[in-house]
């Protein structure tokens, strides 16, 4: 997969879909994300399913994709890789600034609040922020005629980036 559709992916796709097994059924759940240092930062009840089962297994899957009418302009991301719930707080320093940057509706709904506040989160919507590491990934695009997977090094695609381009 070329080099600019996998930035189109983790820096305009809004929604990954985590998936676990809760050991009595699969379950997956659509989140918002920020891609940042090898890491897909996402806000997350504790409570909810995922998160509970993420850990109780040998990892979880995720995935991103473009969305479109034409199946050949389907392309995305699977991966598997480890659920991160022990974020430091300097962590998210960096983080939240970029999460509002990509979802700027919190900003425009909750004003300055969103980024000053650090339990903004937990007190407004009961979430805390988490992070999903892949070890494998797999892109898969639709438009090559064969070798539609291919595994991609996130890291080496995006070297020397930082932060999020403006949308």
């Amino acid at each position: 997969m070329e080099k600019e559709k996998v930035k189109q992916l983790l820096y305009h796709t809004r929604v990954m879909t985590l998936s676990v097994n809760t050991g009595e059924c699969p379950w997956s759940s659509p989140v918002y994300f920020v891609y940042l240092g090898g890491i897909f930062y996402f806000f997350s009840n504790p409570e909810s399913r995922h998160i509970i089962h993420a850990g109780n297994h040998d990892g979880i899957g995720a995935s991103i994709f473009h969305d479109s009418d034409s199946i050949e302009e389907i392309y995305g991301l699977q991966m598997k890789g480890l659920l991160e719930s022990q974020i430091p707080a300097a962590k998210h320093l960096v983080v939240i600034p970029q999460y509002i940057r990509k979802f700027d509706f919190i900003r425009q709904a909750f004003g300055k609040e969103a980024v000053e506040n650090p339990d903004f989160f937990k007190d407004k919507f009961k979430s805390r922020l988490y992070g999903f590491r892949p070890s494998m990934v797999v892109a898969s695009d639709n438009k090559r005629p064969h070798g539609k997977r291919q595994p991609v090094d996130l890291q080496a695609i995006l070297s020397g980036e930082g932060t999020y381009p403006a949308r």
